[in-house]
């Protein structure tokens, strides 16, 4: 019969044993819910003192802590930081084709607003794809526009230094799209499925936002593709 071995990871804190021999220190049991324990050691070990460690059980999502008490109550406030639900949000990708009216116009011919007729000068604007995108903030995200384009993103909310010239985090909630990326699939002669990359760019969006992102090759251009990105609502710290 096979035995079940279970495996304990433990980190140490670099300090010699009478060091540490004289230290109170305490021990407590963190379980986690939401955050990985990989994440969480990684933070938590730079806060150790040189009597302090960490055993890990991944398989259990569960740290165990000893450390002095002052160092403890620190750890205990990161962990409740760490170990949250993820926020999630929800944002109306649209992509549009500018270029040159056509006589009676076509089915995918849309109005817009001034300001970006005044963005880029064409004459008229198409409609490609539309797509809602909704996940949870942190992970990456994926959606088609059409039947050539695809958009991906990496949704998050900003994180401000407390040493910035506010003293403080922004008070505002925006939501940072990182590497945000439009792309366009073809089929080439030989039938193989090639990938242009047409814009790449990050985006700091503010609850009900609108931005325009022109992937031309510049305004003056005939011949321009325009993502426009609306922040529908996401979640909170």
């Amino acid at each position: 019969m096979l035995r079940k071995i279970f495996v304990l990871v433990v980190v140490f804190g670099i300090a010699s044993a009478v060091t540490a021999a004289n230290l109170e220190t305490v021990s407590r049991v963190f379980n986690l819910e939401y955050a990985s324990v990989s994440d969480a050691s990684a933070a938590i070990q730079p806060m150790l003192s040189e009597a302090g460690s960490l055993t890990l059980q991944p398989k259990l999502s569960r740290i165990v802590v000893q450390d002095q008490p002052e160092i403890m109550d620190r750890v205990s406030e990161l962990i409740q930081k760490l170990d949250h639900v993820p926020g999630t949000y929800s944002i109306q990708v649209d992509l549009l084709k500018g270029g040159k009216a056509t006589p009676y116009g076509t089915a995918a011919e849309v109005d817009v607003e001034e300001r970006l007729q005044k963005m880029f000068k064409v004459e008229a604007f198409q409609r490609i794809g539309s797509s809602t995108i909704e996940g949870e903030l942190g992970g990456p995200a994926r959606a088609k526009l059409g039947t050539s384009f695809q958009v991906s993103l990496l949704a998050q909310l900003p994180e401000y230094s407390e040493s910035s010239p506010w003293g403080v985090r922004d008070p505002g909630n925006r939501l940072q799209l990182r590497q945000l990326v439009l792309e366009r699939t073809a089929v080439s002669a030989d039938g193989t499925l090639m990938t242009a990359e047409l814009l790449r760019t990050n985006v700091l969006l503010s609850p009900k936002q609108t931005v325009y992102i022109g992937a031309g090759n510049s305004e003056e251009s005939e011949d321009v593709l325009v993502l426009i990105v609306y922040a529908e609502e996401f979640g909170s710290r």
